[in-house]
């Protein structure tokens, strides 16, 4: 009898086993990485187009270092914070007749330049739609997603045959708009070496607000794997355009390359 009530006595001091959750909530996300841009387009000041390609060449691949910070304060909503800082530069001989901010380019003239492009924004992704839901191990989901984006844009010009330079340094903020999509895959049951893979794409467009205005289009797509709950790495492709106008000044052209880097959630 005795025997039997330490036992009853000893089972009930034992503390009962907490299930661990299948996913550890980590709502807030750092990433880091590097953009392989490339410049392309036009820029107009006064006369014809100059071709960042074909006028002149300032169209080398740069590392650009991209970061950004979100945040889910529910289980539909993201917010994001994002920076990239590109800058190019480069000489040669010029390619055509053409004038730009009052200065004359002739066909041979020596030629030196630069672009400076720095970027922060912000936006809201809002998940209200999963067509597609296959338990806890696959969704695909769409979301809209708003926010604003700031652009410093600094671009300098110089005819060094003639000693003549041409600079103009504007900013814009965009309100822009769009759809992303993330296929997301739970692979903890059929890899060992990760826990989730996703794959997400996202469009947005938008109006460029101050001195003339214009507009934007952003495409982004890529490939994510979660190796840990808290340590990832991505891998994509990313395009940002550009149709920025200030006065007889136009800047219609943008970025685009691959980019990778890693990521911590906690």
């Amino acid at each position: 009898m005795i025997e039997a009530l330490l036992f009853s006595l000893c089972l009930g001091l034992q503390k009962p086993e907490q299930e661990v959750p299948a996913v550890i909530d980590t709502p807030a996300l750092w990433r880091g990485g590097a953009w392989l841009a490339r410049l392309g387009g036009t820029v107009e000041d006064g006369g014809g187009k100059i071709d960042f390609e074909d006028n002149i060449d300032l169209r080398n691949k740069e590392t650009v270092p991209l970061l950004e910070f979100s945040l889910e304060p529910t289980e539909t909503l993201t917010m994001s914070l994002s920076f990239f800082d590109f800058s190019t530069s480069g000489n040669g001989l010029y390619v055509g007749n053409d004038v730009y901010g009052g200065v004359g380019f002739n066909n041979g003239n020596a030629w030196s330049g630069s672009t400076h492009m720095q970027s922060v924004g912000i936006e809201t992704a809002w998940s209200v739609w999963e067509p597609y839901q296959a338990g806890n191990n696959a969704t695909l989901s769409f979301a809209p997603v708003a926010g604003l984006r700031w652009f410093g844009i600094d671009t300098h010009l110089s005819n060094d045959t003639t000693v003549q330079k041409v600079t103009h340094e504007n900013t814009w903020v965009t309100l822009q708009a769009g759809l992303e999509m993330e296929f997301r895959w739970d692979t903890r049951d059929t890899l060992n070496w990760a826990d989730f893979v996703s794959i997400d794409a996202q469009l947005l467009v938008g109006a460029m607000l101050g001195n003339d205005g214009g507009s934007m289009a952003s495409i982004q797509a890529g490939l994510g794997v979660d190796f840990t709950p808290n340590i990832g790495g991505f891998f994509g492709y990313r395009l940002q355009e550009l149709n920025a106008e200030d006065g007889a000044y136009t800047f219609d052209a943008g970025l685009q390359g691959l980019f990778v880097g890693g990521e911590i959630r906690f």
